[in-house]
């Protein structure tokens, strides 16, 4: 009798394990299906970010409810020098082994109140798929060329000259790989293209 029991207790185990091991499969090919289908949702998800960031050309206007900027010019630089060179001026010369992406742009503030130079877009380099570089503001000055960002403010309906200065390898310019310049303002990208 006692035997029988046990074999009873055994068979019904068994039958037990069986039913959770089949359960197992179900469960890892939903597990399967679903990280195949978040895996399409991230996919989409970033042709969607790329289909948002738009482009811009030299002369194009981007603006928010802030700031109108205006891109005057993007060019390679050794020496970033101010537009009037025929007094007293600082300059930004390049460290040896390095070049600048000298973007020139005038920011026109229509808020209602001051504008933090140093506060208005941000913007960096994506040179051949990867290689990310930030730019530092400037604020072109009559008197000394350019002023540091961090402490000037551009007044209501007030135009300032301003640079976006990329330090970057000299391997930068010289090579024909991709260049890309974003321009981020209060998260609306803007692309660039240089090569």
């Amino acid at each position: 009798m006692k035997r029988l029991a046990i074999l009873s207790l055994i068979a019904l185990l068994m039958t037990g394990l069986v039913g959770c091991g089949g359960n197992n499969k179900n469960q890892s090919t939903e597990s399967s299906k679903t990280k195949i289908e978040d895996t399409a949702k991230e996919k989409s998800n970033k042709q969607e970010k790329k289909e948002k960031i738009k482009t811009v050309q030299i002369g194009n206007t981007i603006s928010n409810d802030s700031a109108e900027i205006t891109i005057n010019k993007i060019e390679f630089s050794y020496d970033v020098l101010p537009d009037d060179t025929s007094g007293f001026y600082t300059h930004y010369a390049a460290e040896s082994g390095k070049v600048y992406i000298n973007i020139d742009v005038d920011v026109k503030n229509i808020q209602k109140q001051d504008l933090p130079c140093d506060k208005i877009i941000n913007v960096e380099a994506n040179y051949n798929d990867g290689y990310q570089y930030k730019a530092q503001p400037i604020v072109e000055d009559a008197s000394t060329g350019f002023t540091y960002a961090n402490i000037t403010s551009i007044t209501p309906l007030e135009t300032k000259g301003m640079r976006y200065l990329i330090s970057c390898p000299q391997e930068v310019e010289e090579t024909q790989n991709p260049l890309v310049i974003t321009f981020n303002l209060n998260g609306e990208k803007y692309n660039y293209t240089i090569r």
